[in-house]
């Protein structure tokens, strides 16, 4: 409940600083599926409900400029094709490199361990996805459901890249009316920690 008060505080704060500068912008927020440091963009799966602690990724893609100022860009972001897990509809969505389209892709949950903190040994200093073949199973890590994953994905997805089941971080982004595609700032949400002083 702390969380969920500092958070609120935040927004209704930053939503005044910008109100009183006559901010004329907008601020969305996605997951990250390519970032290019050298071409200086971003793109990320727009989250259609603006609501941070229920999102949900499917709002199509948008490419980013990165902000011209390096200090208004946040940590570089972990890019991936997991969008969001389902374990309520047994699906994972994804964003398709390949087809460059948003799905939805059926599993079968094998194991689901809930309440597993970052630093928990299962998985501080693993990486993830781990994709076994013979088994048809790809195992995840998603920290905004503190669960560790194992899934079942059907035989036609098996083979598709890591990339696939990798989550990418997610973004906030701040922009002006007058040119939508220019960020004015970037924070990495995945991995700032709004406590540290």
């Amino acid at each position: 409940m702390k969380i969920r008060s500092l958070l609120l505080i935040l927004v209704l704060g930053l939503s005044s600083f910008l109100t009183a500068c006559n901010f004329e912008g907008g601020v969305e927020q996605g997951r990250c599926i390519a970032f290019n440091p050298e071409a200086k963009t971003m793109t990320i799966v727009v989250d259609v409900t603006h609501d941070q602690f229920n999102p949900h990724y499917s709002g199509g893609t948008h490419t980013y400029k990165l902000p011209t100022k390096p200090g208004e860009m946040g940590p570089p972001p972990d890019v991936g094709g997991r969008l969001m897990v389902d374990l309520a509809k047994n699906t994972v969505l994804i964003y398709d490199a390949d087809t460059k389209t948003i799905r939805e892709v059926p599993v079968q949950f094998v194991d689901v361990e809930k309440n597993i903190r970052p630093k928990h040994p299962k998985v501080a200093g693993k990486t993830f996805p781990v994709i076994d073949k013979e088994q048809q199973t790809v195992t995840v890590y998603s920290g905004r459901l503190s669960a560790l994953i194992t899934f079942k994905v059907p035989a036609a997805d098996i083979d598709l890249p890591p990339y696939t089941w990798a989550a990418g971080s997610e973004m906030r982004i701040a922009f002006r009316n007058s040119d939508k595609d220019q960020a004015i700032r970037i924070m990495n949400v995945s991995k700032t920690n709004i406590f540290s002083k």
